[in-house]
């Protein structure tokens, strides 16, 4: 099971997400309480090895997007949008996973590699747990008690958490990302 451990803002959280064995980081690059600073991400992210690093967007300006991007070596771009004409250049340097609400929503020509289906679009609320025809990735809502339940009723090919892991908006608990982990492996 593929797994994502989101919104991270320190890199004492980022090493203890690698060490408990996430597949990627998700760093919050939009208007959110878990919005990280590009500047303070500088000194540090291009030591965090081994994990894919995923920028998240909203409906910020391409240009934006992009640099960012390639400043902090990002190697995927989350979009929490509707897939402009623009954003096809992107996919020639970066992995995208696009952001739905619905899965009904995931048009299979969109220039992304991967869809994340999250009934609340980044408010860490719960959605319905169904399965699909469409390989996606689960959000909104998870936490370590719940994570299986998810995985067994939903089936999706990976997961995604942010606020089901952290003491406060932004500040990871490693306790909770290792049981997180563990949950959605077991």
């Amino acid at each position: 099971m593929w797994v994502k451990i989101c919104g991270i803002t320190r890199r004492e959280d980022a090493v203890a997400a690698c060490e408990a064995g996430a597949d990627a980081l998700g760093f919050v690059l939009t208007k959110s309480p878990r919005r990280a600073d590009p500047r303070a991400l500088m000194g540090w992210i291009r030591l965090v090895m081994g994990v894919e690093k995923v920028g998240v967007f909203t409906d910020e300006p391409l240009g934006y997007i992009e640099e960012v991007s390639t400043l902090l070596g990002l190697d995927t771009v989350q979009l929490h949008t509707q897939v402009r004409p623009g954003h096809g250049v992107l996919r020639a340097r970066f992995k995208i996973i696009r952001a739905v609400k619905s899965l009904d929503e995931a048009a299979l020509d969109d220039p992304t590699d991967r869809i994340l289906f999250d009934a609340s679009m980044g408010t860490g609320t719960r959605g319905t747990w169904t399965p699909s025809g469409v390989p996606f990735i689960l959000a909104g809502g998870l936490t370590p008690e719940n994570v299986r339940q998810a995985i067994m009723q939903a089936n999706p090919a990976g997961v995604d958490v942010s606020s089901g892991v952290e003491v406060s908006p932004g500040i990871k608990d490693a306790a909770k990302m290792g049981k997180f982990i563990q949950e959605a492996r077991s």
